[in-house]
C-alpha cells in the first residue's frame, strides 16, 4: 500500500513522541542561600556550567524577575520569600519556615528526593542565608542525602548584627553535627591568582572556580560528608593553590606553600585533625606525578605543620589539557575554633541580649549555639 493513502494518526505520534522521551533528575544541586551569595553565581560562566545540575536561587525579594531581570535564570531556578517576610536575622528565618511549609515544600516538588548530593553556597551575614544554613542542611539529612555547605562569613568591618547572624548559624550547625567550609569574605574579595589556563583569577570569583571543581568531583558530596562524620568534624577552612604549574613552581611542595599566602578563612592550620584534597591535573602529568607520590608529598608536608589523624587524598580530576597547570585544594577540617569565636561573641552580646529579652531566642538554645564552639 502506497505511504500516501496512510491516514495520518495524530493521537499515535503523539504517544510516540512521548515515549522517546526521558525524564530527566539532576543528579546533583547547588542552592544559593542569601543575597551575597548569589550576587557571586551570577555572574561570568558559572551559570552556563552547571546544566547537569539542579540550580537553585534562594534570597528575599517582592518579585523576583525585577531582581534579577538580567540574569539568563526563570522562575524555576528561584524560590524568593516575600518582602513582607521579616529576614533581618537568622531566628526571623526559623521562625518562617516552622509556621509556614511553603518554602521547603516549594523545596520538595524539585524532586530534590532523586538527588545523590547537594551543595549550598550560603552568605552567613545575612538573616536569609543564616537563617536557611542549618533549617536546609537537616532537610537534606532527614532524606540521607550527603550535603555539604560553602559558608561565606561577613567581612570584619560589616556590623555586630552580621556577626552574630554568622556565630548562630555556625553554632546551629556545629550543634548538629554538620560540617560547613568556611570562606571568609575579606580573604575572598583580596584573593588574587590565576586558573588552570594561566589566566588572572581575582576577588570572589574564587568561589564559582572552587564550585565549578567539586562539581567536577561527582563522589565530592559523599566522600568529604563521609569524613566529617567519621571524624565528628564540625567545619572545614581552605588552602587552595589555583592554576599552579608544575614548570614554574619545580615541586609540589612549593605549590603547597603557595597556598599558605592565599588562605580563604583565617585559622590556626596547625590545630587541624583532618584533611580532605581534591586535585585538578592534566593527564599527562599521572606517570610524573602518581596519585601515591602526591599524597606522600602532602602528609610530609603537613607533619611540620600539624599533627593530622586522618589525611584523604581523592582520586585527581584528569583533564586533557595541554599544559601543566594543578589546581590544589585542602580542606582542612577540627581546627579548634574557640580563639575565633570567642573573641566574636564578645561582639555580639547585645544582640544576643536583646533577641533574648523578646522571646525571639531562649537562653537555653543560645547556650547551645555557644558551647558548640568550645574544644572537646
Amino acid at each position: 500500500m502506497s505511504t500516501e493513502n496512510v491516514p495520518f494518526d495524530v493521537n499515535e505520534s503523539i504517544l510516540n513522541h512521548i515515549s522517546q522521551l526521558k525524564t530527566w533528575f539532576p543528579k546533583h544541586a547547588v542552592i544559593s542561600v542569601g543575597e551575597y551569595s548569589s550576587q557571586i553565581l551570577l555572574k561570568g560562566s558559572f551559570l552556563i556550567k552547571t546544566d547537569d545540575n539542579l540550580l537553585l536561587f534562594i534570597d528575599k525579594s517582592d518579585d523576583a524577575e525585577i531582581k534579577w531581570k538580567e540574569s539568563p535564570l526563570d522562575k524555576y531556578n528561584m524560590l524568593m520569600i516575600g518582602a513582607r517576610i521579616d529576614t533581618h536575622f537568622w531566628y526571623n528565618l526559623s521562625a518562617y519556615v516552622k509556621n509556614s511549609d511553603y518554602l521547603l515544600s516549594r523545596l520538595k516538588s524539585k524532586s530534590i528526593d532523586k538527588l545523590e548530593g547537594a551543595i549550598l553556597v550560603s552568605s552567613i551575614g545575612d538573616g536569609v542565608g543564616s537563617g536557611l544554613l542549618p533549617v536546609l542542611l537537616s532537610e537534606f539529612k532527614k532524606r540521607k542525602i550527603s550535603s555539604i555547605a560553602l559558608a561565606l562569613f561577613p567581612s570584619r568591618t560589616q556590623p555586630p548584627d552580621a556577626q552574630f547572624n554568622a556565630f548562630s548559624s555556625l553554632g546551629l550547625c556545629a550543634a548538629k553535627s554538620f560540617a560547613p567550609i568556611l570562606m571568609g569574605r575579606d580573604q575572598v574579595e583580596s584573593f588574587v591568582g590565576v586558573d588552570r589556563k594561566g589566566s588572572l583569577l581575582t576577588g570572589n570569583n574564587v568561589v564559582s572556580y572552587l564550585l565549578e571543581l567539586v562539581l567536577e568531583k561527582e563522589a565530592f558530596t559523599q566522600e568529604i560528608d563521609e569524613l566529617s562524620r567519621t571524624f565528628g568534624v564540625k567545619m572545614y577552612g581552605i588552602l587552595a593553590a589555583t592554576g599552579a604549574s608544575l614548570k614554574v613552581y619545580g615541586s609540589l611542595e612549593k605549590m603547597l606553600n603557595a597556598s599558605l599566602f592565599t588562605p580563604l578563612f583565617t585559622f590556626d592550620l596547625s590545630t587541624s585533625k583532618v584533611l580532605y584534597v581534591l586535585i585538578r591535573m592534566p593527564i599527562r602529568l599521572k606517570a610524573k606525578l602518581p596519585r601515591e607520590k602526591i599524597e606522600l608529598d602532602i602528609i610530609k608536608w603537613f607533619k611540620e605543620r600539624a599533627n593530622l589523624h586522618s589525611v584523604s587524598l581523592s582520586e585527581p580530576i584528569y583533564t586533557a589539557d595541554g599544559g601543566d597547570r594543578m589546581d590544589i585544594v585542602m580542606f582542612a577540617g577540627n581546627f579548634d575554633a574557640t580563639p575565633i569565636f570567642a573573641s566574636i561573641e564578645k561582639q555580639v552580646n547585645e544582640n544576643k541580649n536583646r533577641a533574648i529579652e523578646s522571646g525571639s531566642i531562649g537562653k537555653k538554645e543560645w547556650q547551645e549555639i555557644a558551647n558548640s564552639f568550645k574544644k572537646d
